[in-house]
């Protein structure tokens, strides 16, 4: 990445989209307006995840933001209303890319709107989406939405740099939401059919759910139609090849509940262990429930040096890198797009 100026004004939103320029070696600047945090926030967490690595300037008003402003390339701001953008200034801030995010957008008979993640999820569908057919749907908790919304204002406005161009960009957090769900959207206009809650077995695929193994642990297992004939080896069933009831994923699901319950019977008698050994073995796809220490002390993760050690306020805190890293360079230029387009 070039060398750029970003900064930052803002919450999680726009903290997880500096963290992402920051991680990338631009220079980011967060300018912290006096605010109280939330009250359920670790501030000492959040400070750590998303803001190490940027320089912090607390301002009294947003007036105060102009001289920083001069400076930057790219200007990040996140507010809970459009009105509350304008009233910051952002118009009038002289930036080459500047990057709006709000609950519903800087247009719309909503822009103004009070919102949070929670009720996002829930007008965007996506909570409907979640839970079991027949019970109350559940919401996804924590920041994930906010993260997203950042993470996609980051990849607009990355391009924007490598485009050079002058862009003034407006993220909704609704529509990231609905982004999210695109499939969904898109079955619905192909099919005409609107997905429904089904809980964690995967309707379309059988069999997929969720399967308590003999020590009381949990393995998701996930069979699309080509790994059908590893999963009857998984189970120790070769029968079911030529059961009239399974030999399609159509008659699958017509007859999921037998199926479902064959599987239950077979797994609850093997040890989460045991069950790890033979999908690996059969080369099916099982993913063991595991709680957040279990993920901390993952041995795959740890031989790709995945967790990063950072120093907040005199303690170690170690959190993830981001989801990918640098495998090779391929030692040779990369033509600019114009050059590119010349030379066809």
């Amino acid at each position: 990445m070039p060398l750029i100026k970003v900064l930052e004004i803002g919450g999680y939103a726009a903290g997880y989209c500096g963290r992402l320029f920051a991680r990338q070696g631009a220079e980011v600047t967060r300018l912290e307006l006096k605010a109280t945090p939330p009250a359920w926030a670790s501030v000492e967490a959040m400070r750590a995840f998303l803001h190490g690595g940027k320089i912090s300037v607390t301002v009294e008003s947003a007036a105060e933001a102009l001289e920083y402003v001069c400076d930057a390339d790219v200007v990040v701001c996140e507010a809970d209303s459009a009105d509350a953008l304008d009233a910051l200034g952002f118009d009038e801030w002289q930036a080459d890319i500047k990057v709006a995010m709000t609950p519903f957008g800087r247009t719309g008979p909503k822009r103004n709107w009070q919102a949070t993640p929670s009720t996002l999820l829930a007008m965007g569908g996506y909570t409907s989406l979640m839970g079991d057919p027949g019970r109350p749907p559940l919401n996804l908790p924590g920041h994930y939405l906010e993260f997203q919304t950042g993470a996609i204002a980051y990849s607009a406005a990355l391009a924007s740099v490598y485009a050079g161009q002058s862009d003034i960009l407006d993220a909704s957090m609704l529509e990231t939401v609905l982004s999210l769900t695109q499939f969904t959207h898109v079955r619905w206009h192909c099919a005409r059919d609107i997905r429904q809650r089904h809980g964690n077995d995967f309707y379309f695929v059988v069999p997929s759910n969720l399967f308590k193994t003999q020590d009381s642990g949990w393995v998701y297992i996930n069979i699309v139609p080509a790994f059908w004939d590893a999963f009857t080896v998984f189970i120790e069933k070769p029968e079911l090849l030529i059961d009239e009831r399974f030999t399609t994923n159509d008659l699958r699901i017509k007859h999921r509940d037998v199926l479902y319950q064959i599987a239950v019977d077979v797994i609850a008698s093997w040890t989460t262990d045991a069950c790890i050994r033979r999908a690996e073995a059969a080369r099916i796809p099982l993913g063991v429930v595991q709680t957040f220490s279990d993920v901390l002390k993952d041995p795959h993760l740890a031989s790709r040096a995945f967790w990063e050690s950072s120093i907040c306020d005199d303690v170690e805190i170690v959190m993830p890198r981001g989801g990918y890293q640098l495998f090779d360079h391929l030692n040779r230029p990369v033509p600019m797009v114009e050059e590119r387009q010349n030379d066809r």
